[in-house]
């Protein structure tokens, strides 16, 4: 467990500043019209606003609000656009300023990249915020529930009848728990959902993998496609016209299914209603993942496992996805992992008296 006084100025702001060229290109993937009423919630260095400037058309927009909570940030990013008249830069809490404009304006574009912060790191005011937004439209508010969570559900209300919305989030917005309400909500407001992921880290200092979220409001039936890219250098060639868009389901399941075309999880909806097939469930608990809080300590080698006498005391492990390469997996590709070094235990520790452990 990191404490929240022993974590960084940055982790408690959540504070990972896009990239100039992926904010370019999501600017330019909105293309967004002249005249238009915009929003950066969490403005950070202002790398949005200066994506709106390359197109050469900011003084054209009605007004460019830009919101950041770090006073040093925001005083910067006034500084730099200082001469625009129709950019305004507000240093304050993104929750407070939500709460003054709800039912006073509407947004026809709200982009930006929201703080990543775990509820724990939430001062006791965001904290009852994010509960007032959340439960305000029947979504349940828990201590699970990351910041960008609620800024998401915030920016939605507050675009115009036919606005658009682009944020980058974590990729957990496709499967979480967490954000089932929040794809619910999300299915229910918006009438056409754009992901768009990478097989690199945009964010490598974080090892946080994320998606380009857009949405757009109207008044059409629910549709979602999802665009699949290496990095942000090959989103700019990317053909969007090419990715059809598919009937998104009211439902609180996650969006991975939509990896796959309408027809393939047509075939699977079908195999589930075979009665041929039984379901892993019909025999055992079945668990995804494992959360240790710290897996570089619980999950370990058979080197580690030999030193501190721990073999009675772990369970086999798939540490990783890459430690299974195929369907099954036996013991023998669990020695094989073991032999090759790699953390194929985890320890669980005994609940006896501490005397009583080996020595080792």
């Amino acid at each position: 467990m990191i404490l929240k006084d022993d974590s960084s100025e940055q982790k408690l702001r959540g504070a990972y500043y896009t990239p100039k060229k992926l904010a370019d290109t999501i600017v330019k993937i909105l293309s967004p019209k002249m005249n238009s009423n915009i929003l950066e919630p969490s403005c950070g260095d202002g790398v949005f606003l200066d994506a709106l400037q390359c197109t050469k058309i900011l003084d054209n927009f009605d007004k460019v609000t830009a919101i950041e909570i770090d006073e040093d940030e925001a005083t910067k990013v006034k500084r730099k656009f200082e001469r625009h008249c129709n950019v305004e830069v507000n240093s304050e809490d993104f929750f407070l300023f939500y709460q003054k404009v709800l039912g006073k304006r509407r947004y026809d574009l709200i982009l930006g990249n929201p703080p990543y912060i775990r509820y724990q790191y939430l001062t006791d005011l965001q904290r009852q915020f994010q509960s007032e937004i959340l439960t305000s439209l029947g979504m349940k508010s828990n201590k699970l529930i990351n910041a960008w969570v609620a800024f998401m559900v915030a920016c939605v209300q507050l675009l115009t009848a036919k606005g658009k919305i682009a944020f980058i989030v974590p990729a957990e917005i496709l499967q979480v728990a967490y954000a089932e309400e929040l794809r619910l909500y999300l299915a229910e407001k918006l009438s056409k959902i754009t992901l768009i992921t990478f097989d690199k880290l945009v964010f490598p200092s974080i090892e946080q993998e994320v998606v380009v979220f857009i949405g757009e409001k109207g008044e059409s039936e629910a549709e979602i496609r999802i665009i699949e890219t290496n990095d942000v250098d090959s989103l700019s060639s990317v053909d969007f016209s090419t990715v059809p868009f598919q009937k998104l389901q009211h439902v609180k399941e996650k969006w991975t299914k939509y990896f796959i075309s309408s027809s393939e999880i047509t075939t699977i909806q079908n195999l589930r209603k075979d009665i041929r097939f039984a379901k892993f469930s019909d025999f055992g608990v079945i668990n995804v993942g494992i959360t240790t809080g710290n897996n570089s300590y619980f999950s370990i080698t058979d080197n580690v496992s030999t030193l501190y006498d721990l073999d009675d005391v772990t369970l086999p492990l798939i540490g990783r996805s890459s430690h299974s390469h195929g369907i099954f997996f036996t013991k023998q590709d669990w020695e094989k992992n073991r032999k090759l070094g790699k953390k194929a235990r985890l320890i669980l520790f005994p609940n006896i008296p501490f005397d009583d452990y080996p020595e080792s």
